[in-house]
């Protein structure tokens, strides 16, 4: 009777441990975005980008972000190469200068995340703050990133296809304050904007995931 009681608890414990490993793959790739329509799913792939990250800029010398996740998709639209972009969720962190305010990054509008010989990629980010006296839409201007590779790719795992890289940008121009209300210009003023050239280095970890 124990025997069968012992098995029963690690089936049990397999069973729960597997329902939970796949709940957490279906979170990592829950921004995943849909595809266009008529786009064939086995010529597209779901990308996931958890960053990590220093930024200095203006005032602000090596500031940790909070962490990082960025999801789109890559694949072939009427023959040529294609993207579509999923979601950029980031963790906000206290800003030097600022008492009792935060930063984050947003999305901007616009990214390529198709590599070549002089960049990893590109990306559109806007700095957003968040402080009890200031509006709720207060942030940067667009901010242009060209990403560059800063070493090789490590293949980290292969199921799900995991792959890690450094990338920076040493020539990160941080525009002035946006919708901050009567405050922008103090804001501007103790953060030292709009500041160029900033610097951005990030270590990345990517899990791919087909459609």
């Amino acid at each position: 009777m124990k025997k069968i009681l012992v098995a029963a608890a690690v089936t049990a414990l397999a069973l729960t441990t597997g329902a939970a490993t796949a709940r957490a793959a279906d979170s990592t790739f829950a921004d995943c975005p849909a595809l266009p329509p008529g786009a064939d799913h086995a010529q597209w792939r779901c990308e996931v980008l958890d960053s990590s990250a220093t930024l200095s800029f203006g005032t602000v010398r090596d500031l940790r972000l909070g962490p990082m996740r960025l999801t789109f998709a890559e694949g072939r639209r009427n023959g040529e190469y294609a993207q579509v972009f999923g979601a950029l969720r980031s963790e906000p962190v206290a800003v030097p200068g600022l008492p009792g305010a935060t930063i984050r990054f947003g999305y901007g509008g616009h990214s390529d995340f198709q590599s070549n010989d002089e960049r990893k990629g590109v990306i559109d980010l806007v700095a957003e703050f968040d402080a009890r006296y200031l509006p709720r839409d207060c942030a940067t201007g667009v901010i242009h990133s060209v990403l560059r590779a800063d070493g090789p790719t490590e293949v980290v795992s292969t199921d799900p296809l995991t792959l890690k890289f450094a990338t920076y940008d040493h020539e990160l121009a941080v525009p002035a304050t946006e919708h901050c209300g009567p405050l922008g210009q103090l804001v501007d003023r103790r953060l030292g904007l709009p500041a160029a050239p900033g610097s951005y280095e990030q270590t990345t970890t990517v899990r791919l995931r087909d459609y």
